[in-house]
């Protein structure tokens, strides 16, 4: 399990003369256990998309204590790139195939004083704008469950499967006693490129009242189109909070020996 600052990252996935997060990983194991390898990844983020729980997997020839794996690597990564938490795997296993659900994290700010903590965090609004966080939280409700989201992907994605399950979708303030700084976490079982983004641009484009709440409904099903929903927010408020593993009827690999023990 890995986190990272997306900042200064091309993205998740491996790019030619790109600074990527897959190519830092490999560089730090092929450190480590002295041979090349290729990582497997639960799924890839876009250019400065954070992450708090991003799961990879890889083959190694060497046997090396948990512990082992775990200073090694990062022992070779820069300080944006960390292994957070580390056990074995089956040879083979490919986290993708096996992830239940996902969890990620919009932050968006408003007001007029804004945090500078955030700045890479935070998607900063006008700070003339007010949301609705109402009607956001409505919005919110409308689109959590089983749902054909054609109108939540990049225009690019031409994958024909749009039918996606979101488990929840909750509104609410970042930090507690701050209203002007606000979270909306999306928990669902796979999404498409650019959906959790355009989702988030969407709700607040129903909270400042750029879009109604009463179009909403519109923008599921196989009739709705990119253009009904919003706005697709900005990279750097993503961030991957967790990835939950068992799809394939066995145990998560983190549900046994870890180190850090959890």
């Amino acid at each position: 399990m890995v986190a990272y600052d997306g900042t200064d990252f091309a993205g998740s996935q491996l790019q030619p003369r790109q600074r990527t997060v897959q190519g830092e990983l490999e560089r730090a194991i092929a450190i480590m256990t002295g041979h090349p390898t290729r990582i497997r990844a639960s799924g890839r983020t876009d250019a400065g998309v954070h992450a708090l729980g991003q799961v990879v997997a890889f083959d190694s020839a060497r046997e090396i204590p948990l512990k082992g794996f775990f200073l090694g690597i990062n022992r070779s990564l820069p300080d944006d790139l960390r292994v957070q938490r580390v056990a074995y795997c089956p040879l083979g296993y490919d986290p993708r195939f096996d992830a239940l659900a996902k969890t990620y994290r919009y932050l968006a700010q408003t007001g007029e004083a804004q945090n500078p903590l955030t700045r890479f965090r935070a998607y900063q609004l006008n700070r003339l704008w007010s949301l609705d966080v109402g009607a956001m939280r409505a919005a919110a409700r409308l689109l959590t469950g089983t749902h054909d989201y054609r109108a939540f992907r990049q225009a690019d994605d031409i994958r024909e499967n749009t039918q996606r399950t979101l488990h929840s979708i909750e509104v609410g303030e970042a930090f507690a006693g701050d209203p002007s700084t606000i979270s909306i976490e999306v928990r669902g079982t796979a999404f498409m490129k650019n959906m959790v983004r355009i989702l988030a641009g969407t709700l607040l484009d129903v909270g400042r009242g750029k879009l109604a709440l009463a179009s909403v409904p519109a923008m599921l099903g196989q009739q709705a189109e990119r253009l009904h929903s919003g706005h697709t927010a900005p990279a750097h408020g993503l961030t991957l909070v967790s990835v939950e593993l068992g799809r394939k009827g066995q145990p998560s690999p983190f549900s046994g020996a870890t180190y850090p023990a959890r």
